[in-house]
């Protein structure tokens, strides 16, 4: 994900559009406020007093220049109409009125306006529909046919084991400490977490999520899940937002997206969320993409994390 695809020019228009949001239902929220200031940090952007006003669609729309950064800024406003643990209809709105004189279709818009008329079951099957695990699917059905989805999902049900696949994952554990591998498998049991090849473990293709995990360094507690999140949408190349957006709905909103996860309220905390982000743009690899780890587990981690850019 590129630094939020804007240039220096383009800060003050972006942050004058989440003020139009969070200036949708008075009084501004404190947690308004701390997203709309960690994001003026993330673009570079000190804003003079009196210069944090609201901005009309029309002056947004001629301040940016391209189809990306008009499609960041929208997808940064509907993050501030989440920022208070709550969407309304009146912020649902004023993303709406934003998208038509932006001339940006974003998906999640829809998703937004479902949620702030409480019909959270509806607002969930679009995302599952248009997500990131769909397309995995996808590609991988492409690829292997049904048996490749049995060898995702069976295991996912406890259905499928694999023993030799398992004893090579638990022979990680024999490799030198500070390792990659050692550290993974450390990852694994000390989180109570099956190993790839036992019953109801993630299969081998989606490991990268828990090697994301040891990478970033995050816990899997909900502020660890919120960073690596983020972390990830800052290395993914397709869709970042999505990663964002479904994050803060289950931790932030407390809407159950994923079945992995219960989730919980006021975990997306600005700039732990946007120091994660910054963390996985300056990598060089989408971990998701086919990213083979075994010819690195047994090099140190610190190696590794050098390779593919990951900052401290």
């Amino acid at each position: 994900m590129e630094r939020l695809a804007l240039r220096a020019e383009e800060g003050p228009a972006a942050l004058g559009a989440l003020w139009a949001v969070a200036e949708a239902d008075l009084p501004i929220t404190p947690g308004e406020r701390r997203w709309i200031e960690a994001s003026a940090r993330a673009l570079g952007v000190e804003l003079a007093p009196g210069e944090e006003r609201p901005w009309s669609p029309e002056e947004v729309a001629a301040a940016l220049h391209g189809e990306q950064a008009r499609e960041r800024v929208l997808q940064l406003m509907m993050l501030t109409a989440m920022a208070d643990e709550h969407v309304s209809p009146r912020e649902a709105a004023v993303v709406e009125s934003f998208a038509r004189a932006l001339a940006i279709e974003e998906p999640r818009v829809q998703s937004l306006r479902l949620l702030a008329e409480g019909r959270t079951t509806r607002a969930w099957l679009g995302l599952a529909r248009r997500g990131s695990a769909r397309m995995d699917v996808e590609r991988v059905l492409e690829r292997e046919g049904f048996l490749g989805i049995w060898r995702i999902v069976g295991p996912l049900l406890g259905l499928v084991e694999d023993p030799e696949r398992a004893r090579r994952f638990n022979d990680l554990g024999k490799l030198p400490a500070g390792t990659f591998g050692r550290t993974y498998w450390e990852f694994l049991v000390n989180n109570g977490l099956p190993l790839p090849g036992e019953a109801h473990a993630v299969p081998e293709s989606g490991l990268w999520h828990d090697l994301a995990h040891v990478l970033g360094g995050y816990g899997v507690d909900p502020d660890g899940e919120v960073q690596v999140v983020s972390f990830i949408a800052g290395f993914k190349r397709e869709d970042p937002f999505f990663w964002l957006f479904t994050i803060a709905l289950q931790f932030h909103l407390g809407l159950r997206v994923s079945p992995y996860s219960m989730g919980g309220k006021g975990h997306f905390r600005p700039d732990l969320v946007y120091r994660a982000l910054e963390r996985g743009m300056a990598m060089n690899t989408d971990l998701s993409l086919g990213w083979d780890p075994w010819p690195h587990f047994s090099r140190p981690l610190t190696q590794v994390r050098a390779t593919l850019g990951v900052p401290a």
